[in-house]
């Protein structure tokens, strides 16, 4: 594309757009409306995993607190509840939940699946392992996996359980 003048871009390292445009407010004295900051909150939160994520940079606290403050909200209580929200997998079927974030490799010549599922309470996943397991075992089936690793991960407290079935549980065992 083709522009007359150029164009204006601001890059930061900080674990999300929001905190950017939080800046942007403040550097020009303009006051956040309580919504807006319920709204940036929120990308803050979904960015940064509730401040636990790596890509979270050290002024992101501080902006998230001083967003909660204006939007009139618990800044730990709002965010676990947004973010249990988020990875709510009761709605999700089996077969569903084996396949939201999953690919397929080649390893050695056979076709591997991995797959993750993110959430906030590894045992209600864990609650549904037959049928998990029914399910990875119907993929595999269908698709000629030899190997399905679903991993389940925490994202709060950022530890993971696996479930591996196939042909080289061993070797998945002996990796993790």
């Amino acid at each position: 594309f083709e522009t007359a003048n150029p164009l204006y871009m601001r890059l930061e390292p900080v674990g999300s757009a929001s905190s950017i445009v939080y800046r942007l407010y403040k550097e020009n004295g303009v006051a956040i409306p309580k919504e807006i900051a319920g709204v940036m909150l929120s990308g803050l939160i979904s960015d940064t995993l509730l401040l636990k994520s790596p890509t979270t940079h050290a002024s992101d606290p501080a902006i998230a607190e001083d967003l909660a403050k204006i939007a009139g909200v618990d800044l730990q209580e709002y965010g676990l509840a947004m973010l249990k929200a988020g990875t709510n997998l009761a709605s999700k079927t089996a077969a569903q939940l084996v396949d939201i974030d999953a690919k397929t490799f080649e390893l050695n010549g056979s076709q591997v699946r991995v797959a993750q599922v993110n959430t906030v309470d590894i045992n209600e996943v864990l609650e549904r392992q037959n049928e998990i397991e029914e399910a990875i075992k119907a993929s595999q089936a269908a698709n000629g996996y030899s190997d399905f690793v679903l991993m389940i991960t925490d994202i709060l407290n950022s530890n993971s359980e696996i479930l591996a079935l196939g042909n080289n549980t061993d070797k998945v065992e002996a990796a993790f």
